[in-house]
């Protein structure tokens, strides 16, 4: 990432963090009242430091969710030198065959229908070779749109660490859709880490009826997403090493000013 980026990242990460504090300290006394009057034994018992940790915590994760993932990767494949943009919409044409195959698909796989793994490279080929005149005009969105100074166009859905069945459906139907569409394009399925660890196995279970999430060349999860968003394969831990740095001065911020 270059300074600017840097730069850009930073004060995204900076206004959510801020908003966060600003939030819990002003609803600060009402919180521990209600604490006190709700679980009137527990309170007297757990410091008050645990109470406003949780309560911090809540925040966090409701706050500091996908939608600010989805702004750092775009701010972050700008700075690649990209076109990006979040919350890109596209109406592509598609035949017939090809919506109905894909379609059925996806509702076999929700329902375990079709046995064995699932197999992005397969399933492209299989729906793509379908050919019929009869052709109709669908919509797609995705999260990051992002075309390189090549030409190349990616299509990323990011989803929440742990998506439902619902929100990968959703996202493989449009991603197939614009495979159709665009054979030449690359379309991803993308969570931004790992809540089991970088380094291990991706073991939450939902996805896994319509993805080989350890397996596909479409599933990006944490590393391999930040370093394709920024065509670089030090892009994750350069983002690591913001977070590093920003997270001591929100240390002592949060101990001072909140749980203090």
């Amino acid at each position: 990432m270059n300074s600017k980026t840097k730069i850009k990242v930073e004060t995204r990460i900076r206004e959510k963090m801020d908003n966060i504090l600003a939030k819990r300290l002003k609803e600060l006394d009402s919180d521990m009242t209600n604490i006190r009057q709700n679980n009137p034994f527990g309170s007297r018992l757990v410091p008050n430091e645990i109470w406003k940790g949780s309560k911090f915590e809540r925040s966090f994760v409701t706050s500091f969710g996908q939608g600010v993932y989805e702004q750092i990767a775009l701010d972050i494949a700008i700075g690649s030198g990209a076109f990006a943009e979040n919350q890109h919409s596209e109406i592509v044409k598609i035949n017939s065959w090809q919506e109905e195959g894909i379609n059925n698909l996806l509702s076999k796989q929700r329902s375990g229908a079709n046995a064995g793994t699932p197999d992005w490279e397969s399933e492209v080929e299989k729906i793509y070779a379908l050919d019929t005149p009869r052709y109709s005009e669908v919509n797609t969105l995705f999260d990051l749109y992002v075309q390189r100074d090549s030409g190349t166009s990616e299509y990323y859905s990011i989803k929440t660490v742990k998506p439902n069945l619902d929100q990968t459906e959703i996202a493989k139907r449009d991603m197939l859709r614009i495979r159709m569409a665009k054979p030449d394009s690359k379309a991803y399925f993308a969570l931004p880490y790992n809540p089991y660890g970088e380094e291990n196995s991706y073991d939450w279970k939902m996805p896994y009826k319509l993805f080989d999430m350890n397996n596909c060349p479409a599933v990006l999860i944490g590393s391999d997403f930040w370093n394709a968003i920024g065509n670089d394969q030090h892009t994750f831990s350069e983002l690591l090493d913001i977070f590093d740095d920003l997270g001591e001065e929100y240390h002592e911020k949060i101990k001072r000013d909140y749980l203090g």
